[in-house]
């Protein structure tokens, strides 16, 4: 003889959901990184050039006006390829005084005539602070 087996009822099935809590965090990690990210690709000013080594040199990212000088004679202002003759009046039009910092950003092939020629012109604008950009060793 057979023994039968009571089969109980199903549970009823239950509707999926979307769990949004994790995708919150990922979506805020995402937030943040691309927010810091940005702001340290964001601090240089100048073109990139091969700075001269010095070991005493500092960190200091404070400056908002560069002046890049390139071995084929090219005179940058920030990133706006300008010539020597423009450089003071171009620099009095950013409303520079005599407080305002000045990185020069030279090349290390760049001859140093050059680079006294366009401290001269900064002068003439009213520019009394150098700093010279280098590379630490």
């Amino acid at each position: 003889m057979r023994q039968r087996v009571k089969i109980g009822r199903r549970k009823p099935i239950e509707e999926p959901e979307v769990i949004v809590i994790p995708m919150i965090d990922v979506m805020m990690f995402l937030l943040f990184f691309f927010m810091v990210a940005s702001l340290a690709m964001a601090v240089q000013n100048g073109i990139p050039v091969n700075l001269p080594k010095a070991s005493t040199g500092k960190d200091d990212r404070s400056q908002t006006v560069t002046i890049t000088l390139q071995p084929d004679g090219s005179l940058f202002l920030n990133t706006a390829k300008i010539q020597l003759n423009q450089l003071a009046p171009k620099l009095k039009s950013l409303g520079v005084t005599n407080r305002t910092l000045v990185t020069v950003n030279s090349d290390d092939k760049v001859p140093y005539g050059t680079v006294v020629s366009v401290m001269d012109e900064a002068r003439e604008a009213g520019i009394q602070s150098f700093a010279f950009a280098t590379n630490r060793k």
